[in-house]
């Protein structure tokens, strides 16, 4: 045996210890709540972190654009326009997310909450546009990789993944509602002091990280997979073709395996469409603004848009799980499209800025639940567990390639059109459409499989 052949012997059998110890474990009746409470903690700053900058978009504008003589929409072209770097940035993210399927999903949980607050808080001290971009680069690496979802799909019983996910995710909707009380209490109708709305989100992202740390417990699902992989190492006399198996993974084979299985390539295909329409998503407090509502009016519709929005993303999930995923993905997509349409008439048109809220609080619920469920509920169900989070990973890559794609062209048109609102849903619902008429033609149904022995064999 070779010195690097026993090093990897020895390497393997110290971490077949390590995971057979935390398997070893005992688990209290009561850790599944303990689970979904702390998942919902790390949903509540992911979507604070997705959210906060966009609520203060027109003021950071101001800020570094127009006070110094920019004009608004070209402001908010540059600062668009200087955001694509992390798009290409983006690129690597499948790499690190695929880390998870040998190191673990705890890890990975830890990092990303620690993460979006070191972005918030790169963001909170910036002096300038640069340091403001980096934090928001720093954002965008971390909010995209949801470990939290896994977990919940990983340890929910079947029959209440979906519920859950929506659930959890629902909560952290609710949090958002905390932005137009930062919005009140920190700048006071006083636009200049939109850096200050992410001290509280900073701190609660690091307290948010010890919990993961000290109560999470290691995925079941990964501590199984994974101890059987090392076994399989470490029998020589093993099941050769199983262990060529289990060995496969990482970004490069995760590729392989959605262009080389049907149900994965027209999911991959679905996703990439509907990731077009995503820019809309960017702009709300922009579409607003430019559509006549003061500092105060968009406030007030901050206050009712996330609790919409978690109000609906929890009717998504309870909607998946009894209609089924595709069935669920057409009723939220037709929505999203007419809600979309009654926010940008609603706000043009000066009605109550509760009622425009509502509108927008409806569409992004409606939005993001079929997002979930190209991205991750219809991928997650028809991958086998060693590869499960590579593939998810590697979809990243087509939702980036989307995003780039929809932001490159909102960010570009947006120069040459007065209205902001009309370009997003001009550019959103054909995708929104297209999207959603390959998913009912192309895509087969997954409700009721077993994440445990799904092969991705299953609608060959």
């Amino acid at each position: 045996m070779s010195q690097i052949t026993q090093q990897k012997r020895e390497k393997n059998q110290a971490e077949l210890k390590k995971w057979k110890m935390q398997a070893a474990k005992p688990t209290t009746a009561h850790y599944l709540v303990i689970l979904v409470v702390i998942v919902a903690l790390v949903y509540i700053v992911d979507e604070l972190t997705s959210n906060i900058t966009s609520t203060v978009q027109s003021s950071v504008v101001n800020d570094f654009f127009v006070s110094k003589g920019v004009d608004f929409n070209t402001g908010l072209s540059n600062m668009s326009l200087m955001m694509m770097p992390a798009y290409v940035f983006y690129f690597i993210l499948p790499f690190y997310k695929s880390l998870a399927d040998k190191l673990g999903r705890k890890l990975f949980l830890v990092l990303n909450t620690l993460g979006m607050a070191l972005g918030m808080f790169t963001i909170w001290i910036s002096p300038n546009i640069y340091t403001y971009i980096l934090g928001c680069l720093i954002i965008r690496f971390f909010i995209p990789n949801d470990m939290q979802v896994m977990y919940i799909m990983e340890a929910a019983p079947e029959q209440h993944r979906a519920k859950l996910c929506s659930v959890t995710k629902a909560f952290g909707y609710v949090g958002v509602s905390c932005i137009p009380v930062l919005r009140l209490v920190m700048m006071n109708n006083d636009a200049a002091r939109w850096r200050e709305i992410f001290i509280i989100p900073v701190i609660m992202g690091a307290a948010v990280s010890i919990l993961c740390v000290i109560f999470v417990k290691e995925s079941p699902v990964f501590l199984s997979q994974r101890i059987h992989y090392l076994e399989g190492e470490l029998e020589p006399d093993g099941d050769t073709a199983d262990k060529n198996k289990t060995q496969k993974s990482g970004v490069f084979y995760a590729i392989r395996f959605i262009f080389t299985h049907k149900q994965l390539r027209y999911i991959a295909i679905c996703a990439f469409v509907f990731a077009c329409s995503i820019a809309v998503t960017g702009f709300y407090e922009s579409i607003m603004t430019t559509s006549g509502m003061d500092t105060a009016a968009v406030t007030r519709a901050l206050f009712i848009f996330p609790l919409m929005n978690a109000l609906f993303t929890l009717i998504g999930g309870f909607l998946t799980d009894r209609l089924g995923r595709k069935r669920s993905l057409a009723v939220l997509a037709v929505i999203s499209m007419v809600m979309l349409a009654l926010f940008i008439l609603s706000a043009g048109q000066g009605w109550n800025a509760y009622l425009v809220g509502g509108c927008y609080g409806i569409f992004v619920g409606c939005f993001w639940s079929v997002s979930d469920l190209l991205f991750l509920i219809f991928p997650g169900e028809s991958t086998p567990t060693e590869l499960r989070a590579s593939v998810l990973g590697t979809l990243s890559l087509i939702l980036f390639a989307g995003s780039i794609l929809s932001m490159l062209i909102v960010s570009l048109a947006m120069r040459f059109v007065t209205s902001l609102g009309l370009l997003c849903m001009a550019v959103s619902v054909p995708f929104i459409l297209l999207s959603l008429l390959l998913v009912l033609f192309k895509v087969r149904e997954t409700k009721g499989v077993n994440m445990e022995t799904i092969t991705g064999e299953e609608w060959e």
